[in-house]
């Protein structure tokens, strides 16, 4: 998980292509935004507790807002998602994605 300006994000998608865009200083990388605001967590949506992120308040990734941005705004790592966090989060992106 990185900070995309001021704002946590997930980076998501291929692996080599986040990879060489990073390499090389351009190119876009596509994030899933984090907020810390989780009265409700939709279907679509992925609770990340605290304790198991790293990061320093619950929070929820929204997969309804995915996109790409340009790896020049990806900032430091802040957390980190393990495998069945981002199990759910696949999940929520296929959901809202329809695939």
């Amino acid at each position: 998980m990185a900070v995309n300006v001021n704002d946590p994000a997930v980076i998501v998608g291929n692996d080599g292509a986040n990879t060489t865009a990073a390499r090389l200083g351009r190119g876009v990388v596509t994030v899933v935004p984090v907020t810390s605001r989780t009265d409700q967590v939709y279907p679509f949506q992925v609770l990340l507790p605290a304790p198991e992120t790293g990061l320093h308040t619950d929070s929820k990734a929204q997969a309804e807002q995915v996109r790409s941005v340009a790896v020049e705004r990806i900032g430091p790592v802040v957390g980190r998602l393990g495998f069945e966090l981002m199990g759910q989060l696949d999940d929520a992106l296929r959901l809202h994605l329809d695939l």
